[in-house]
């Protein structure tokens, strides 16, 4: 029998293809996945499972209760300058789920995104199964910065969004004040919409700017946020939605006719990070540490690494060391040095691979000897 003409023309992830081909080579360094290392805050596991001894855990209200979404509109009013209120919050489960959910809300078939290129590679294929076309832009060619003159170019009478990732997954990259107030000037009014990944926000390692900071976008802007990342609550499955009051209605039905409801502990233990946890420099300050060590020895291989302003990544450009395309480049790397990364192009560029700095300062000094040793070998 047929299924869906777009799921079946889907490519499988190649950043999990990469992690699932390491599993065959023993004494491997995975480097795939944007998993951290940190451990969940004790307190906030203690803490949610004391506050759920004290309620019934049954169906959790559709989008969260007024509890948590007061907290996250709070949250986002006084460290980023906005007027949020409660209702402008949905708790998803996820970031994912949160920008899956969004593009089912907003896209019709035939609608076009815009999407950064080197982008997070798991945009492309939702845009698609809403039967929707991701139209990437290559900033890597214009030094990792966009402007208005070059989005310009991109917008047709089919574009329904511009999506940004801020600060970058894969490359670490943060986008400046001036930039975000040129890009904002230039879209506000625009019959389209904003969308906003912020979920490494409280990991920039300088000074964060969100777009919902400027208030021409107000009534375009769409920002996904979560706990994963901040507080390394991967496995409790927990993000958010911010978005314009006049489609709440909307981006409730999306969530509640996919998945009912967030996990009730869930929304619990992210109360209690936005309670007790609200400053995460204690982290941000180690992924820092990491990701700058990395970038100044990748410098001294000879490679030419993006130097990163947030997140736990390093995008580097090894095209000065070898001529293979990034796949083949990443499984060579696999098969001779034990080191399991994600090529370029599954972030839709070539000539670069992603490296997750999850792991302590000695087991990074190992890459970096197995890396000296690839390129002096090949």
């Amino acid at each position: 029998m047929e299924i869906n003409k777009v799921v079946s023309g889907l490519q499988y992830s190649l950043i999990r293809a990469l992690k699932e081909e390491a599993l065959n080579y023993s004494n491997v360094i995975d480097l795939t996945v944007g998993e951290p290392d940190l451990e969940t805050p004790e307190e906030i596991v203690i803490g949610a499972f004391e506050k759920a001894k004290k309620i019934k855990l049954g169906y959790p209200p559709t989008g969260g209760g007024e509890s948590i979404r007061s907290l996250i509109a709070n949250h986002y009013n006084k460290k980023y300058n906005t007027s949020y209120k409660t209702d402008n919050v949905i708790v998803n489960v996820g970031a994912s789920e949160a920008i899956s959910s969004c593009f089912r809300t907003i896209l019709n078939p035939g609608d076009e995104v815009i999407v950064l290129a080197p982008y997070y590679a798991g945009y492309p294929p939702m845009i698609e199964l809403c039967y929707a076309k991701p139209v990437p832009i290559d900033i890597s060619k214009h030094d990792f910065v966009l402007t208005p003159e070059v989005l310009e170019k991109y917008i047709t009478n089919k574009t329904k969004a511009v999506l940004f990732c801020n600060p970058c997954n894969p490359t670490g990259n943060v986008m400046g004040y001036e930039e975000m107030k040129n890009l904002a000037d230039f879209l506000a009014g625009k019959d389209l919409f904003v969308i906003s990944d912020e979920i490494y926000s409280e990991l920039a390692f300088e000074e964060f700017y969100s777009f919902g900071l400027f208030k021409n976008l107000k009534d375009q802007l769409i920002i996904i946020n979560g706990f994963s990342k901040s507080h390394s609550m991967t496995g409790w499955r927990i993000g958010y939605t911010i978005f314009p009051l006049e489609y709440r209605k909307n981006f409730l039905n999306t969530t509640l006719y996919t998945l009912s409801s967030p996990m009730a502990v869930s929304i619990l233990a992210g109360e209690v990070a936005m309670e007790k946890f609200d400053d995460r420099s204690e982290f941000k300050n180690v992924y820092k540490k990491r990701a700058l060590y990395l970038y100044e020895e990748f410098k001294k291989l000879g490679l030419d690494p993006v130097k990163p302003k947030g997140a736990f990544y390093i995008f580097v450009n090894y095209s000065k060391i070898s001529k293979l395309k990034s796949y083949d480049f990443a499984i060579d790397l696999l098969k001779k040095s034990k080191i399991a990364l994600v090529p370029g192009v599954a972030f839709g560029v070539e000539n670069y691979f992603r490296i997750s700095s999850i792991y302590d300062l000695p087991i990074l000094e190992e890459v970096v000897n197995r890396l000296k040793k690839y390129i002096e070998e090949n």
